[in-house]
């Protein structure tokens, strides 16, 4: 399958748009993301989130219905501060949890960084021109 070069800007522009991300929003991405990935694993999907300065493309946030501990959104709460200080991920600006839904499509345009748990962490893959 062809994917037409606007897709591709579209996906992997979120930091053009750059916007100021509320804890309380972030603590709901990392929760829908990854409650279940202990400390180490929220920090991770923070440090993409911050990278990317975008909501876009984290949709589970939005759910209602997230019931978890009081300890999973505290824990929720202390990685998206802590992930303004870290770099476990390398510089992903992308991740996936490959053990749920396989591997995505649009990891060939990306080179992994980093595996924790369930989620690899992808950095866009930018071809650099040479011109003579």
């Amino acid at each position: 399958m062809k994917v037409s070069v606007f897709v591709l800007i579209m996906i992997f522009s979120c930091a053009a748009h750059a916007e100021i991300i509320p804890e309380s929003t972030a603590a709901r991405i990392i929760v829908s993301e990854g409650a279940d990935q202990g400390l180490k694993g929220m920090i991770c999907i923070g440090e993409v989130l911050r990278l990317r300065a975008s909501i876009k493309g984290f949709y589970g946030y939005r759910k209602n219905r997230m019931i978890q501990p009081k300890s999973v959104w505290r824990m929720a709460a202390e990685a998206w501060r802590e992930s303004a200080h870290t770099h476990y991920t390398n510089g992903a600006d992308h991740f996936e949890n490959i053990r749920k839904f396989g591997k995505p499509w649009w990891a060939r345009y990306c080179v992994k960084t980093y595996e924790y748990k369930d989620h690899v962490f992808y950095r866009e893959a930018r071809q650099i021109m040479r011109y003579n």
